[in-house]
C-alpha cells in the first residue's frame, strides 16, 4: 500500500486506505441488509396466511431507514466531518433498531439475536471508527456506534421476546478497526520525526537553489551589464558603433527574459556530431560575437569534440570563453586572439591565448570580477578547472578544461567523476 511512497505521507495514505475499506465494507452490509429484509419479508407473507408480528408499513420504514443510512455514508465518504458522523451515527441507530425489530419480529426464523444477518447493520455502524480524521477519533466514534448497536439490539430483543446473545461478528469487527486504529497512534512520534528529517531536507534543497540562483545572477551581471558598462566607457564620444548598439541590444533583452533562471538542459538540443558541433556550439557563437566587435580570432584543433559536451556544459563554456576574449579586447592592447581545442577521453580542455601585454595576477584589484566570477567560478560548477599563465609583456594564456561523458561499448554515457570544490580564500583567484 506504501509501496513508493514518502515516510510522510504513508500516514494520510493509510488513512485514506482505512476510510475507505470501512466505507465499502458498511455499504456492502447496508445492501445485504435490504436485500434480506426484501427476502424475508416476501418468503414469510408467501408462507403463512397468519397474522405475523411485523406489518408492511414497519417492513418499508426498515428499508428507508437503510437507504437513508446509506446516503449518509456515501456523503460521509465524501467529505468526513463531524456533523456528517453525528448524522450516521443518528440514522445508524435508528436503522439498526428498526430491522432487528422487523427480522426478530418473523414468527420461528430466529431463535437468538446472535445471528450473522440480524448483526449486519450494526457491522455498517461500527465502521463509522474508520471514517474518523484521525485515529483517537476513529476509537471514540467506533465505540460509541458499538455500544448503540447493541442497545437497540437488547431493546428491540426484548419488545420481540427473542433471546439476546452478544454475537461474536459485531466483537470482532470492532476489536480488529479499534486495533487497527490504535497502532496508528503508537508510530504517530516516528511519522513525526520522518515529516521533521523531510522539512530538514526541503530546507537545505532550498538553501541551495537559492545559492545557485546568486552564482547566476552575479554570472549575468558579469557578462551583460558590466561588460557593456565598460565598453561604453571605453567608447569614443559621439554615436556608438553599429557592433556596440548591436551588442547592448541583445544585453537588453537577455536581461528582459526569464531563459537565464532554467535549466540549460531545457532550453537546449542535445549535441550534434561533426561540422555541425562547431556551427551550433556556444564556443562558436561566443568567438563570432568577439569577431563583430573587432578582435580577430584565430581557431585550431579539434573543433568537433563540442559535440561531446552536454547542453548545460557547452553553454556555460561559451559563457567563459566569451568573458576571456572580452579580456583581450579591454586589456591586452591588441586585436588578435587564438582559441585551441584539444580533446582527452574524459575532458576538454580549451586555451585562449593573447600576445598583448599580459598581468600580475596576484596584483589585480579586487573589484575586477572576469575571471574570478564569469571563468572560473563558471568552470568549477562543471566539475572543471582553470589555468592563467601570464605575465607583463609575456602575453596571456587561460586554459579551461571541462569532463564529458564517457560513453561505454554499449553507447550508454558515463559520466565521469567530478571533483568537489570549496570556497577558500586563494590569492590566484583574483580576478583579471
Amino acid at each position: 500500500m506504501t509501496l513508493g511512497l514518502p515516510d510522510h505521507l504513508v500516514k494520510r495514505a493509510l488513512s485514506h486506505a482505512l476510510a475507505r475499506a470501512a466505507h465499502w465494507f458498511a455499504l456492502t452490509c447496508l445492501a445485504a441488509s435490504l436485500a434480506a429484509i426484501i427476502l424475508l419479508s416476501l418468503s414469510t407473507t408467501a408462507a403463512t396466511s397468519e397474522t405475523v408480528a411485523t406489518t408492511p408499513t414497519e417492513t418499508l420504514a426498515t428499508i428507508v431507514a437503510l437507504l437513508l443510512m446509506a446516503a449518509v455514508l456515501i456523503a460521509l465518504s465524501l467529505r468526513r466531518t463531524v456533523a456528517l458522523t453525528i448524522a450516521y451515527l443518528v440514522a445508524g441507530t435508528v436503522a439498526t433498531y428498526l430491522y432487528t425489530l422487523t427480522v426478530l419480529g418473523m414468527p420461528d426464523l430466529f431463535p437468538s439475536s446472535n445471528v450473522f444477518l440480524v448483526t449486519l447493520p450494526k457491522l455498517a455502524l461500527v465502521m463509522v471508527g474508520g471514517a474518523g480524521v484521525s485515529a483517537r477519533a476513529g476509537v471514540l466514534w467506533s465505540t460509541t456506534a458499538f455500544v448503540l448497536a447493541e442497545a437497540v439490539t437488547v431493546y428491540a430483543a426484548a419488545q420481540t421476546e427473542v433471546p439476546y446473545g452478544a454475537d461474536v461478528f459485531t466483537i470482532s469487527t470492532y476489536l480488529f478497526l479499534v486495533s487497527v486504529l490504535l497502532l496508528t497512534v503508537f508510530v504517530r512520534r516516528e511519522w513525526s520525526v520522518q515529516i521533521a528529517l523531510h522539512r530538514a531536507m526541503q530546507t537545505d534543497q532550498t538553501r541551495l537553489l537559492r545559492h545557485e540562483l546568486d552564482l547566476r545572477t552575479l554570472a549575468l551581471g558579469q557578462d551583460t551589464t558590466l561588460q557593456q558598462l565598460v565598453a561604453l566607457a571605453r567608447a569614443h564620444p559621439g554615436p556608438l558603433s553599429a557592433n556596440l548598439a548591436g551588442s547592448i541590444r541583445d544585453t537588453l533583452q537577455t536581461l528582459r527574459g526569464t531563459d537565464w533562471l532554467t535549466d540549460a538542459d531545457a532550453l537546449s538540443v542535445g549535441p550534434h556530431g561533426g561540422t555541425d558541433a562547431w556551427l551550433t556550439s556556444a564556443v562558436y557563437a561566443a568567438i563570432e560575437r568577439s569577431r563583430d566587435r573587432g578582435l580577430v580570432v584565430e581557431v585550431t584543433g579539434d573543433r568537433a569534440a563540442l559535440g561531446r559536451l552536454s547542453p548545460a556544459s557547452d553553454r556555460e563554456l561559451g559563457l567563459a570563453v566569451l568573458q576571456c576574449l572580452v579580456n583581450v579586447i579591454l586589456h591586452s592592447g591588441i586585436v588578435a586572439a587564438e582559441v585551441v581545442i584539444e580533446s582527452e577521453p574524459s575532458n576538454i580542455s580549451l586555451m585562449v591565448m593573447d600576445a598583448g601585454r599580459g598581468f600580475t595576477e596576484s596584483e589585480t584589484g579586487a573589484d575586477r570580477l572576469g575571471l574570478r566570477q564569469a571563468v572560473r567560478r563558471r568552470i568549477e560548477r562543471l566539475g572543471g578547472s582553470v589555468s592563467i599563465l601570464t605575465r607583463p609583456g609575456a602575453g596571456t594564456s587561460v586554459m579551461l578544461s571541462v569532463p564529458v561523458a564517457i560513453k561505454e561499448p554499449g553507447g550508454h554515457a558515463e559520466p565521469t567523476e567530478q571533483p568537489e570544490h570549496t570556497e577558500t580564500p586563494d590569492p590566484e583567484r583574483v580576478a583579471q
